[in-house]
């Protein structure tokens, strides 16, 4: 019987491979899936939850015959001798990976880089969403072995016959009616900013009073912070909801009406639905230096970019008007970063990859 492990983000249910474990759940039932899991609840019957660092969870290392993950794996030491691993990665990069980082370039290498570096040969094969960002993945992770260039799986429920059911579920589960505009803010987490402790904090570069107070009472906030940041909104404030805990994130992009992002590869995952993006890179200069991209950050974006709240108030305004999701720069954008993106890109990993597996 053919066994399969999935990780994803260490231990949620979520991204890429959720989504090819669902497919295979539906395709091949009888397969033996293992899943690396911090709350065994949120699981599908039949698939069996593994404790991340546990004894078993080394043991299925060892001996799976598919790892399916979205990351790396940080303590993956030796892989076993049957297994073939495929890395999906979690998003389309704007921001540098790996041995493209300017710290990594200088030579401060961390504990991390290293890992990373030595979770890289044991690839099976990386997923790619277009032939653009294969060639950066082959520099950024000195990565020589296959690159299927398929789409994001995690990307094919967007376009799926139940996306405008999940969006109505994710919505009252918000407490979102059918009048309200849902702004989702996802930014990403800033290398630079270190918390006291652990984890990074937010530079709260969005001034939520500001903010309110200047765009339409029917306008609501769903604040996604990146599981990095451990600074919080505490609870639920009028018109303001802390959707973090959601790691599941498509949910939030179908309940959405608007994306507000800035450096975060939800973009490239947004356009998928044509639907309004808004760029708010407050600390633009910072973060170049500090992180740096892979493209000019004002051709490369979507739509409108502004680096105040008063402009991203404006901006908003003005998208419950304008439909900026067809304008000439948005379709270049989708043309250029999400060829793929047709809903089939699971069909294409399963053709590539898992099928010949499977036999």
């Amino acid at each position: 019987m053919t066994s399969i492990l999935f990780e994803s983000w260490r231990g949620a249910y979520a991204d890429n491979p959720r989504a090819i474990s669902e497919f295979l759940q539906r395709r091949h039932p009888e397969l033996t899936q293992y899943w690396v899991i911090d709350d065994p609840a949120s699981l599908p019957p039949g698939v069996r939850p593994v404790k991340r660092h546990s004894p078993r969870y080394f043991a299925l290392l060892l001996t799976v015959d598919i790892l399916i993950a979205n990351d790396i794996i940080t303590k993956h030491l030796i892989k076993g001798p049957r297994t073939r691993y495929l890395q999906t990665w979690h998003g389309t990069p704007l921001k540098t990976l790996a041995n493209d980082e300017p710290r990594i370039r200088s030579g401060d290498i961390s504990a991390h880089h290293k890992r990373v570096m030595r979770d890289v040969p044991k690839w099976d094969a990386l997923l790619s969403p277009s032939s653009e960002i294969s060639q950066i993945f082959r520099r950024a992770f000195a990565y020589e072995g296959p690159i299927l260039e398929t789409g994001s799986p995690r990307n094919d429920v967007l376009l799926s016959p139940d996306a405008p059911a999940i969006r109505s579920t994710a919505r009252k589960r918000l407490g979102l009616d059918e009048d309200t505009v849902a702004v989702l803010y996802a930014p990403t987490w800033r290398d630079y900013r270190p918390a006291s402790g652990r984890g990074f904090e937010d530079p709260g570069g969005l001034d939520l009073d500001v903010f309110l107070s200047a765009t339409p009472d029917h306008v609501n906030l769903l604040l996604k912070m990146h599981p990095n940041v451990v600074t919080r909104l505490d609870g639920r404030t009028e018109r303001v909801t802390d959707v973090s805990h959601i790691r599941e994130t498509s949910e939030l992009i179908l309940a959405a009406d608007v994306l507000v992002s800035d450096y975060s590869s939800v973009v490239f995952d947004f356009a998928v639905t044509r639907k309004p993006i808004l760029l708010f890179p407050y600390d633009l200069d910072a973060y170049r230096r500090a992180r740096g991209f892979y493209f000019d950050y004002h051709e490369w974006a979507p739509g409108p970019v502004v680096t105040t709240t008063d402009e991203l108030s404006a901006e908003v305004t003005r998208a419950l008007e304008i439909d900026l999701g067809r304008t000439a720069r948005y379709e270049e954008f989708l043309d250029r970063f999400c060829p793929m993106e047709d809903g089939k890109a699971t069909q294409r990993v399963y053709e590539q990859f898992l099928a010949p597996l499977l036999g």
